[in-house]
This record gives structure tokens, sequence and C-alpha cells, in this order.
């Protein structure tokens, strides 16, 4: 490879892989634990205000489960490396861009849940797990890239 940026697609997949292997399985377990949050939420406000509801319900899960998620991201996942700085100011900047951009998987989310739900009348709760597993890619890339300022795609010889 004599030039920058030549690379095949087979060297950019395994460099991709290579370079988020970790992180992306701690991110994973970390979107696990907001993944139950978000359901036992969902669970819970179905049973006790109904599925008439739902947009509701998955606004206040939704939120909540990503709150449950930055939380185990900042101080787990990228702990090491990526932008940490600025005390509670750069804590709350980086919560809120979190969450900014986590609504985009979540739009994601939801249009998959919702679909299945009333065109297929498919349980929400099975909704969001098929949802969340479509969203992941677009979560991570997004937040690693622009919450802690890692590139997930970066070469790693800087290319």
């Amino acid at each position: 490879m004599s030039r920058k940026g030549d690379y095949s697609l087979a060297d950019f997949i395994k460099n991709i892989i290579r370079n988020n292997l970790f992180r992306s399985v701690k991110y994973s377990i970390s979107g696990f634990a907001g993944f139950v949050t978000l359901e036992i939420l969902t669970f819970i406000g179905i049973e006790y205000i109904g599925v008439s509801k739902i947009f509701l319900i998955d606004a206040y899960s939704f939120f909540t489960a990503v709150l449950v998620e930055y939380i185990i991201n900042e101080h787990w996942t990228t702990r090491n490396e990526g932008n940490h700085g600025g005390a509670m100011k750069g804590f709350l900047i980086r919560l809120f861009t979190f969450e900014l951009l986590n609504l985009l998987g979540n739009i994601v989310t939801l249009s998959v849940q919702y679909a299945l739900l009333y065109f297929f009348n498919l349980s929400p709760l099975i909704g969001n797990l098929i949802g969340s597993g479509i969203a992941f890619p677009v979560n991570y890339y997004l937040q690693m890239k622009n919450v802690w300022g890692i590139n997930p795609v970066q070469f790693s010889d800087g290319k």
C-alpha cells in the first residue's frame, strides 16, 4: 500500500475491529445495562399506564436508560482514552451531547418498534430489542466520535 488512504475494504474492516473490539464490548455491556433499564421501565409503564401511552412511556424509559449508559461509558468504557476534561461542566456537556446523539439511534429504534407494533402487532418489548440491535452501530460511532473524541474508524498508523 503505497499511498495514504490506499487500503482495501478488508484492511479497513480489520482495522475497525482491531481498534474497537474491547471498547465496543464494554460499550455493548453499558448498552445492555441501559437496555435492561429501558425494558423494565417500559414494562412497568405498559402494566400501570397502558399501551395507549406508549410514546410517553418510551420517552421516559429512553432518557433514563441513556443516562445509565452514559454514566457507565464515561467511567468505564472510555476511562483511559478520549476527552474527559472540564470537570462538572465538561461532564454535563458530554452528557447532553450523548443524549442528543442517542436520539438519532432512538429514532431508528422507535420506528422499528412502532412499525412492528402497529403493522404486525408485535410486543413493544420485542420491538425495542430488534430496533436497538439495528441502531447500535449508529450510536457507537456517533457517540465515540462526538462525545469523547475517539475516532472508531481511524487506522492505527493515523491514516
